[in-house]
């Protein structure tokens, strides 16, 4: 058995039974703190119970105890991941708006999306103007747009005082380039600039471990490491192809499979992303993660009379708001108006560009409610121009001057 493979296996066995699996792995840590693959199992089940920091724990250790095994780095880079999603997660509150902008401002940039990133981060410091770190970004931004004198003024605008790293230490050491400090000092505080260095720290971690792959002869850890970051840069065609390469390495791997399926869908090729869960379907047939990556390719093909049974059965599932908008864009794909209503009324308010307002409005009209479908293609213009405002807007942008 690969090392992948073994740690899916664990992770299967670990959802059966969380605590009991949880206790009995510590129990043989502790009697045993030199066993590599102990301390594996022990970080699989922490990341299925959702204790990411304490994964994160049990791998660094098992790097040092065996630096060579490709999966354990693979591991912590995954567990670093779930560590800076379970940051972001947290942004939720409209008062913490301003934070969601500086991230979005960090990932534009990290993918060269320069003008956008330039507009979020002035935005951002005009409500967080303590973040004197997008200064920096500000900055970088400016010499990559051949502005080198501009990034002098931006730079001279940073000020943290040596005092500040006490209350502030997260900061400091992100600064420093000291990672894992700054993710260790920002888990001991709850507000807002601490989850946002969260995020940031533990992101740089994951490219450190995925990068010590590198280092290591070719494996199915190695490419997948490969492909988390060129699709984290959007490169999807490049995660398409680690991923094959990976699924050569190891052909039996279903969760290599998905991924490879996952990656074909961000490429948007529905029709490899079908053929590549196929297999996959007729092994695991109730697998929700798989179901719905297959129904939403049939919806993006515009098969939705072939995406409406399995749709139904994940909606009876779990009936969470993307099943049932992507329900009742099947039931509307394949005739079914009645049905596209009831499932999409409820997703209006969700609607920011006007399609959906129209998708029910037709309906409507198909079931010859003409008197229904008038106010909904009223909203829907307003959204529709709304939405052009804002594209028209992020067309204009500029990178300025220091202001």
């Amino acid at each position: 058995m690969t090392q992948w493979a073994l740690a899916a296996a664990i992770v299967s066995a670990i959802s059966v039974a969380q605590g009991p699996d949880i206790a009995a792995l510590e129990r043989a840590v502790a009697a045993k703190p030199g066993d590599v693959q102990s301390r594996r199992a022990l970080a699989d089940a922490y990341l299925v119970a959702g204790r990411g920091m304490d994964a994160v724990t049990q791998l660094r250790t098992a790097t040092t105890l065996a630096p060579r095994v490709p999966g354990i780095w693979y591991g912590l880079g995954q567990a670093y991941n779930t560590v800076k999603q379970d940051a972001l997660a947290t942004f939720t509150s409209p008062s913490e708006a301003p934070w969601r902008a500086l991230l979005s401002a960090d990932a534009l940039l990290e993918n060269g999306h320069l003008t956008d990133a330039f507009a979020l981060y002035r935005a951002a410091l005009d409500a967080l103007p303590e973040m004197v770190t997008a200064h920096e970004s500000i900055a970088r931004i400016y010499n990559r747009t051949g502005h080198s004198d501009w990034a002098a003024l931006e730079r001279a605008r940073i000020h943290i005082g040596t005092d500040a790293c006490g209350t502030r230490q997260a900061l400091c050491e992100f600064r420093a380039g000291r990672y894992r400090l700054s993710l260790d000092a920002a888990m001991k505080q709850s507000d807002a600039e601490a989850r946002y260095w969260r995020a940031r720290a533990a992101n740089e971690l994951a490219l450190a471990a995925f990068k010590q792959l590198e280092t290591l002869p070719d494996s199915p850890e190695r490419r997948g490491g490969r492909a988390a970051v060129a699709q984290a840069q959007e490169r999807y065609t490049d995660a398409v192809s680690e991923l094959k390469a990976a699924v050569q390495l190891a052909p039996r791997q279903p969760e290599l499979q998905y991924q490879l399926a996952s990656a074909y869908y961000l490429a948007r090729d529905y029709e490899t992303t079908i053929t590549t869960l196929s297999p996959l379907l007729e092994s695991y047939p109730n697998d929700a993660r798989l179901l719905t990556l297959h129904a939403e390719s049939l919806l993006q093909l515009q098969r939705g009379d072939q995406a409406v049974s399995l749709l139904e059965r994940l909606v009876e599932r779990s009936p969470t708001p993307r099943a049932k908008l992507a329900l009742g864009r099947a039931y509307f794909q394949s005739g079914n108006y009645a049905a596209a209503v009831r499932s999409l009324e409820g997703q209006l308010d969700g609607d920011t560009d006007g399609s959906l307002h129209i998708q029910v409005a037709r309906a409507y009209r198909a079931l010859g409610q003409r008197d229904k479908a008038a106010p909904l293609l009223t909203r829907s213009e307003q959204l529709r121009k709304a939405d052009e405002e804002r594209k028209a807007s992020q067309l204009t942008r500029v990178i300025t001057a220091p202001r």
